[in-house]
């Protein structure tokens, strides 16, 4: 494995940064998208923006979206007066986002037809995204979710679809994250590689370690044979280090920034 790590290729590191980069850049644009459906111009695009650039930035390395992610929202939008059931809102569409995202890369992996599907995954592909057309159609009328006392504008058509193609980027860019560290020689086409990656995604999003830590890895793991292992690890711990630890180390010292300007104001209002 040190051997493997060695042989990283600079470029291929900078590669990963730059797409973690445009991964966490379309993870912000999903909080610019929820605000502006939610609250329209109370909040503006800059703040939400921060938002959501610091949530995941941080989410993504602890884990457990829905508590830390929901708790850095609402301390970050509330000082600009909006309410908890405000915030509430623009974080479930900011998650429904992600989720959009997400059924948009894998209907596009199915209908490419990777070998792990043996030659069935088009009509699922095919299915999965007329679903997302209809969804589309329905969405085309104003559309409201009541969720208990909690209701929910739903993102028109228009939205939504920003919405997808926002994910499927966004989902793109963190896989080629990783793929561009894996070694020529072991590394599958990547329409191969997607639906590993998702799947070893959501089985550590379910599992709730932080940032799938373990479970993602012995899912990749498995997934290769065992003589390309030693060059896995190493791709994988350096994309730990691009995707997980270097947004988290930006990102808590943005909100530790935005802090320190917060408590200087209350100062100097006194």
């Amino acid at each position: 494995m040190a051997a493997a790590w060695a042989q990283l290729p600079a470029r291929h590191i900078a590669s990963s940064v730059a797409a973690a980069a445009v991964s966490l850049t379309m993870l912000a644009l999903f909080d610019v998208l929820a605000a502006r459906t939610v609250v329209g111009d109370r909040v503006s695009a800059r703040l939400a923006a921060f938002a959501g650039a610091v949530t995941q930035g941080i989410s993504n390395t602890l884990g457990f979206h829905a508590i830390t992610g929901a708790a850095l929202r609402y301390r970050i939008y509330a000082t600009a007066g909006l309410g908890a059931g405000d915030i509430a809102r623009i974080v479930a569409l900011a998650g429904l986002g992600v989720g959009l995202g997400f059924a948009v890369v894998v209907a596009g992996a199915l209908c490419w037809q990777p070998q792990i599907t043996q030659g069935w995954g088009r009509w699922p592909g095919m299915a999965l995204a007329l679903l997302l057309l209809a969804l589309l159609g329905w969405l085309a009328r104003p559309r409201t979710l009541a969720l208990g006392r909690l209701t929910l504008p739903l993102p028109g058509a228009g939205t939504a679809a920003a919405q997808m193609l926002i994910g499927g980027v966004e989902m793109l860019a963190a896989i080629s994250a990783l793929y561009v560290l894996l070694p020529a020689g072991a590394a599958p086409p990547f329409v191969d590689f997607l639906p590993i990656y998702v799947g070893a995604v959501l089985a550590g999003i379910v599992s709730h370690s932080p940032g799938g830590l373990g479970v993602f890895e012995t899912i990749m793991l498995a997934s290769f044979p065992p003589e390309a292992r030693a060059d896995l690890l190493a791709a994988m711990l350096c994309y730990r280090l691009t995707y997980n630890l270097l947004p988290f180390v930006l990102a808590s010292a943005a909100l530790a920034g935005f802090e320190w300007r917060l408590r200087r104001s209350a100062r100097h209002h006194c």
